[in-house]
């Protein structure tokens, strides 16, 4: 994973209200500098299982050989039926957690339902591919669950790519995790198997990717009942 410090006034601003008019175009010949790039690590795994969403992601944030933080939070709530992991630039994936999740409650409380996974999906997809001349640096994971949709896994690319799949792993430990995951994996999976699942996935990375560790977080987002939330100490 690679964090940039964005040349912001460079992008074009985005319809979204929370976006428009908070990047400016004023100062592109200022821009014209090299910036400063920073190698990231983490691990961030999902799959499907038979009525729930599972996604599982590690605790560290790395800059280069350096551990920057041993709690950082890369599992984030964006409904309640709708969660998100990050993994990039910290920067860049927190903006986009706080826009996505302000759209999802606008939109929410304009049609008084809660928002299918593939509309969201395709809501951020949008926002990701307006800025593909200057990307976000990020790798994420969207999951939850609707009555009408059930379990939906989507993985996104920083250029605005959205990959619908049955599991998924983002980050510098995801070779380690996809190896679990291809092994383990099987349609129908119960709540409890795919949680395992989930731990012995970014185990694996823990044990062999230095730039991820300090522990599992996941939650399990169910078709029906609230979101369940852990952490496993490692």
């Amino acid at each position: 994973m690679i964090l940039i410090m964005r040349k912001e006034d460079l992008v074009k601003p985005s319809e979204s209200i929370f976006l428009r008019d908070s990047i400016s175009s004023d100062n592109k010949q200022s821009t014209q500098r090299n910036s400063q790039t920073l190698k990231t690590g983490t691990t961030t795994v999902g799959l499907v299982c038979k009525d729930a969403v599972i996604l599982g992601t590690d605790r560290r944030a790395t800059m280069s050989y350096f551990v920057a933080s041993k709690t950082a939070e890369k599992l984030h709530k964006i409904q309640e039926h709708l969660y998100m992991t990050i993994a990039g630039g910290v920067a860049d994936a927190m903006y986009l957690v706080d826009v996505l999740r302000a759209e999802t409650a606008l939109y929410q409380l304009k049609e008084e339902a809660p928002i299918k996974i593939k509309s969201a999906g395709k809501m951020l997809s949008n926002i990701l591919y307006q800025n593909k001349m200057y990307p976000f640096q990020v790798g994420l994971i969207l999951g939850g669950a609707t009555e009408e949709e059930g379990p939906v896994l989507l993985n996104l690319g920083a250029y605005g790519s959205i990959l619908p799949d049955k599991f998924c792993a983002v980050g510098s430990g995801q070779n380690f995790s996809y190896g679990v995951l291809e092994a383990k994996y099987k349609d129908n999976l119960s709540i409890s198997a795919g949680k395992e699942i989930i731990i012995k996935a970014v185990t694996s990375s823990i044990i062999r990717d230095m730039a991820s560790g300090n522990g599992i977080d996941i939650a399990i987002i169910k078709k029906d009942g609230p979101a369940e939330r852990d952490f496993i100490s490692i």
